[in-house]
């Protein structure tokens, strides 16, 4: 086993994008358990009440994610994750600087869990409204990494906007 994590180390937003590509080029390719339940996920929560990216870094990080990681480590299960937490449509186009704003997340998600279970965590976690698809027979999902770089574009991505955590087999 391998455990591929994002670094913390200063990286410009270009190199932030370079980062995600890669990241989720292996999370959407790997082909663990091809004969077992396998499912990707894309889940986007809205409406946080969260106004500053690195307390909902936090709570993605350590509230759901890690708490998942806990409880299921001893299992056969597993769940890898890669998050894009993103400003209002209005600062992602470049109109207005991003402070006290509300913020959202992406969130592409391949794990043996169930749906239910993984909405259930959401839900103890965030306050929020969840949209949760299951994106694993969709043929864009490989597409789907250009809407979470999409605030590349205006230099919006910084090491405090995104994280994932990958366990190769």
């Amino acid at each position: 086993m391998k455990l591929i994590k994002k670094t913390n180390r200063h990286r410009t937003s270009t190199e932030v994008i370079s980062d995600l590509l890669h990241s989720y080029d292996i999370l959407i390719n790997q082909k663990r358990f091809p004969k077992r339940n396998n499912n990707v996920y894309a889940i986007t929560i809205t409406h946080t009440n969260t106004k500053h990216e690195k307390d909902f870094h936090f709570t993605l990080k350590n509230k759901l994610f890690n708490r998942i990681h806990k409880r299921y480590s001893d299992t056969n299960e597993h769940i890898n994750y890669l998050f894009v937490i993103e400003y209002s449509g209005v600062i992602s186009r470049g109109k207005y600087l991003p402070t006290k704003c509300d913020i959202h997340t992406h969130i592409v998600v391949t794990t043996s869990l169930p749906y239910e279970i993984i909405k259930g965590y959401i839900d103890k976690a965030i306050i929020g409204d969840t949209y949760m698809e299951d994106i694993t027979l969709r043929d864009d999902r490989f597409n789907y990494i250009n809407y979470l770089t999409k605030q590349g574009k205006t230099n919006l991505l910084t090491n405090d906007n995104y994280n994932y955590k990958i366990t190769l087999y």
